[in-house]
């Protein structure tokens, strides 16, 4: 069972085709009609997912990335008139209640496709009673995809079996009822489970801020063992919590939770928290890449503007990373002149290497000037990836011939000794 539960994760390796076609619902009646045989087997089982993935497993994100990359597009659940048929109804029941582990799969991943609603509760069932693994984790996925509210009852199945090191159904859990979430994780994080307290505060970061969940997110972080306070800090800094300098100012001193303190502190609407970041920024003679971080990572714009300003008025740690990809709001055009600006004046050309990323579809003048001055730069890192950043911009001002040259001769330069 173990090489079924691996299955779909193996599925983008499998040799097929690439002029096959979907199977049709006509297909899988008939092969759905051969499953009910009282032998059907794991190996049957396993075929059965390598020929009907698209109506079985419309959840995976492999299923759908395959499918895509056909052409073709999947419904999120492609079997939603088959339940209405007599082949469906007059089975499924029993297919859910065999003895067989494989019918009871089949039934759970059919009733997901199916948005079979009225199992529900049975599934409920299923997860606390399943023996088998690889049974038990499709019967939780099938409640997940129903989109069941449920939510505590799922909650105690994910601390069970989710590993949230590699968590593939906790992604389709926060997408249920937020409300009902809430609720779920205040009646949890003070659970004397480890884990538990982890994935209630998890789940309160994509809930809406309140006065109670400000109350107990802050009681985790001043209560909670060292080693986990970093999930109760983390939601505190996505929620953009305020009035946080008492608390967290002595975990600044702490490797565990300096880094993720400082993201939170950023994010703060309250300025003596801002005010405090400054203070450590005017301390020190090279600013930090956390303190950098901080400011590059918040969720507020001012941030930003003044993460830009330091990149030209202070002095760098020594290879200082950012990526840009992290930070959506610096592609938006309220930022754009601080970017601009802080792509003339800056000096290091591992930062300019990154920073001229931002500008990847801008066809502006002024960001024309820049991209051409930095495809002229003495550092062959800079002409680089500026010319790296504008090769796929559909701009008429980009296949100009003079332009045009410059791009074609950075592209070279990943190949040339840097200054």
């Amino acid at each position: 069972m173990t090489r079924l539960i691996l299955f779909l994760f193996v599925l983008a390796l499998a040799t097929k085709s690439l002029g096959q076609q979907n199977k049709s619902l006509d297909s899988f009646r008939t092969d759905f009609s051969k499953t009910l045989d009282k032998n059907f087997s794991e190996k049957q089982l396993n075929e059965l997912f390598r020929n009907d993935e698209a109506f079985l497993t419309p959840h995976s994100d492999v299923t759908r990335l395959y499918n895509q990359l056909q052409g073709q597009q999947i419904s999120m659940f492609p079997l939603y008139n088959f339940k209405a048929e007599k082949l469906y109804t007059e089975n499924i029941d029993a297919l859910l209640h065999s003895e067989n582990p494989n019918h009871r799969i089949l039934a759970y991943l059919v009733i997901a496709s199916s948005y079979d609603t009225s199992k529900e509760s049975i599934l409920l069932d299923k997860i606390k009673t399943e023996i088998n693994k690889g049974n038990l984790l499709w019967a939780g996925m099938a409640l997940l995809y129903l989109g069941c509210n449920h939510t505590t009852e799922l909650f105690d199945f994910l601390v069970k079996n989710e590993n949230f090191g590699d968590a593939h159904m906790l992604p389709m859990y926060i997408r249920l009822d937020k409300d009902s979430l809430q609720q779920t994780a205040y009646n949890r994080i003070n659970n004397t489970d480890i884990k538990s307290k982890i994935l209630a505060a998890q789940i309160l970061a994509v809930t809406l801020l309140n006065v109670k969940t400000e109350e107990v997110l802050k009681q985790a972080v001043q209560n909670w063992d060292i080693d986990i306070k970093g999930y109760a800090i983390y939601s505190i800094k996505e929620l953009q919590i305020g009035n946080l300098l008492e608390t967290f100012k002595p975990l600044l001193n702490n490797t565990k939770t300096r880094s993720i303190s400082l993201q939170a502190l950023a994010n703060s609407p309250t300025k003596s928290d801002k005010d405090f970041l400054y203070e450590l920024i005017n301390k020190q003679d090279t600013v930090s890449s956390d303190l950098l971080d901080c400011f590059f990572n918040s969720k507020n714009i001012e941030n930003l503007r003044y993460w830009l300003s330091l990149l030209y008025t202070r002095k760098l740690p020594a290879k200082y990373i950012f990526f840009v990809f992290e930070q959506p709001l610096i592609s938006t055009d309220s930022i754009l002149p601080d970017l601009q600006r802080a792509l003339q004046k800056t000096t290091d050309k591992h930062v300019l290497g990154e920073l001229v990323r931002a500008l990847s579809n801008r066809d502006d003048d002024k960001s024309i000037e820049i991209i051409k001055s930095l495809l002229k730069h003495k550092s062959s890192t800079v002409r680089y990836w500026t010319a790296k950043t504008v090769e796929d911009n559909n701009s008429e001002k980009f296949k100009e011939k003079q332009i045009s040259n410059l791009i074609k001769s950075g592209l070279k330069d990943g190949n040339t000794p840097d200054n």
